[in-house]
C-alpha cells in the first residue's frame, strides 16, 4: 500500500499517513505540484534560479496549509553530501528567507525539539524519512545517488542511535523519488553501488541490466536495502511507489525535465498543539 496520501487541498501535498496516525504528533510529508502551472508556482527551492519573492511566498502558503509558522521552517544548503546537522531551538527557521542563513553543506538534519520544521528539496533525489519513538528525535535527508552510495541512511540511523535510539524502533520512511522505469545509469554509479551494496542478492533487487553497461536503477528499493544493513526491521521502513519522472501531474522532475525544473519539498515536525506553538 502506498504509504504517501495525496491531499487535494488550496496547496497540494502528500502527507505520510501512518506515522501520523501513529505519532499524531508529527507532521510529515511532500509537496505537490499542479499540472500547468509555470516553474515558479509549487517550486521552494531558491537555488534553481527563479524569483526568490515567489519561493518564499510558496514556503509561506505551505507552512499555513500545514498550520505551522514560517518561522518554523529550517533548511539547509544541498550539496548531494552525507553531512547531518543536529539542529537545536537556536537554531529555528535557517535558511527559511535565503540560501546564506542555511546550514552549509548539508544534506541531513535531526532534531528532538518541537516546532521545527525540517525541510529539504528535491527533483528526482530521495528523501528519507526518520522517527525514534523511544527518544522522539526526528529527522529528514536528501539522498541522490551520490548520497546513497556515500552512506547518508546509514549516517542518519547512526547518529539517531549515538542519541540513545535503539536500531529496533527506529521508524525509516522512503518518499517519491525518480523509479527504475526513469532511472538509467552506468558502471560510475554501478561501481560504487557495489560497495554500497556488497550483498550480490540485495543488488540484483534494485538494478537490473537490459542492455550492456546499463541498468536500470531503482534508487528507493537501494536505499531501503541499505536502511536493513544498518539494522533498521524491514516492518519499520516504508517506501513509496511514485515516481517522480512519470507521475507530471504531481511532481518536477530534474531528469524528465531537461534540468529547467523546481523542487517539492520534504519535511518532518514535531508540534505541540495548544500550546502556542503558531506563535
Amino acid at each position: 500500500m502506498e504509504p504517501f496520501k495525496y491531499r487535494d487541498a488550496e496547496i497540494p501535498y502528500f502527507s505520510l499517513v501512518a506515522w501520523e496516525k501513529e505519532f499524531p504528533h508529527l507532521i510529515v510529508g511532500f509537496s505537490a505540484r499542479k499540472l500547468g502551472e509555470d516553474i515558479d508556482c509549487r517550486n521552494y527551492a531558491l537555488h534553481v534560479g527563479n524569483h526568490p519573492e515567489q519561493v518564499i511566498m510558496n514556503r509561506e502558503q505551505l507552512a499555513e496549509q500545514l498550520g505551522m509558522p514560517f518561522s518554523a521552517w529550517t533548511c539547509g544548503e544541498q550539496v548531494h553530501g552525507v553531512h547531518i546537522k543536529h539542529v537545536t531551538t537556536q537554531d529555528r527557521g535557517k535558511g527559511r528567507a535565503s540560501r546564506e542563513s542555511a546550514f552549509p553543506e548539508t544534506d541531513g538534519m535531526i532534531t528532538g525539539e518541537t516546532d521545527i520544521l525540517l525541510a529539504s528539496y528535491y527533483a528526482d533525489c530521495v528523501p528519507l524519512y526518520f522517527y525514534s519513538p523511544d527518544i522522539d528525535y526526528v529527522g529528514v535527508a536528501h539522498a541522490g545517488w551520490k548520497g546513497t552510495v556515500n552512506g547518508m541512511a546509514e549516517n542518519m540511523v547512526r547518529h539517531l542511535v549515538s542519541l540513545g535510539a535503539n536500531r529496533d524502533n527506529i521508524r525509516a520512511a522512503i518518499g517519491p523519488s525518480i523509479g527504475a522505469c526513469c532511472y538509467e545509469v552506468d558502471e560510475r554509479v554501478m561501481e560504487p553501488l557495489r560497495k554500497a551494496l556488497p550483498d550480490a542478492a540485495a543488488l540484483e533487487k534494485v538494478a537490473i541490466s537490459h542492455v550492456p553497461a546499463k541498468w536500470q536503477l531503482d534508487l528507493k528499493k537501494a536505499n531501503e536495502e541499505i536502511l536493513k544493513q544498518a539494522g533498521v526491521l524491514p516492518e519499520h521502513i516504508l517506501r513509496s511507489q511514485w515516481c517522480t519522472s512519470c507521475d507530471a501531474d504531481y511532481f518536477y522532475s530534474h531528469r524528465r525535465d531537461g534540468g529547467k525544473t523546481g523542487r517539492m519539498v520534504a519535511w518532518i515536525a514535531k508540534v505541540e498543539r495548544g500550546s502556542g506553538w503558531r506563535n
